[in-house]
């Protein structure tokens, strides 16, 4: 399957979505494939966020003809109800699939540098807006941890 079917799938996918922001999703999507230094780190990319965010299922990509070396990596990605944050980035860890890790880090910087921007530009004063910043300082916290233990599981395989 060529990039740009899986770009097609991708931007069907996330239409309409939103990010934390209430901005469009889709910007993440693109930012982390395009972060891929070959075409199936592209591909994963792409389609990382597709079946945690869509109802599209890993059935449904395979019937689209998406390849299994696409499918796997992707399958790893998605982040299941009922698993911990940690369990999720141990599992991809786990798996060996050097794809999964390297997509999973390249998530992670764009949703580092988005958080950077969200803490220049908005505005978190009043009780809301400090539920925000808490929620944010969370999720920043966890994806440092995550990038370190990726970073670390990938220099170990090297």
């Amino acid at each position: 399957m060529s990039i740009e079917d899986i770009l097609r799938i991708t931007i069907e996918a996330h239409d309409g979505l939103k990010d934390l922001n209430g901005n469009p999703a889709i910007p993440h999507p693109l930012a982390v494939g395009l972060a891929g230094k070959n075409e199936l780190e592209q591909k994963v990319g792409f389609l990382h966020d597709v079946v945690e965010d869509s109802p599209l299922t890993i059935a449904d990509l395979r019937a689209r003809g998406v390849e299994e070396d696409v499918l796997e990596a992707v399958d790893l990605l998605t982040h299941r109800s009922g698993m911990t944050y940690h369990e999720y980035v141990r599992n991809i860890v786990y798996s060996g699939n050097l794809t999964a890790m390297r997509v999973k880090l390249n998530d992670l910087y764009q949703n580092q540098q988005r958080a950077r921007e969200t803490f220049r530009t908005q505005d978190f004063s009043g009780t809301a807006g400090e539920r925000k910043l808490d929620e944010l300082q969370h999720i920043v916290e966890r994806h440092d941890w995550a990038v370190h233990y990726l970073e670390e599981a990938l220099i170990a395989r090297a």
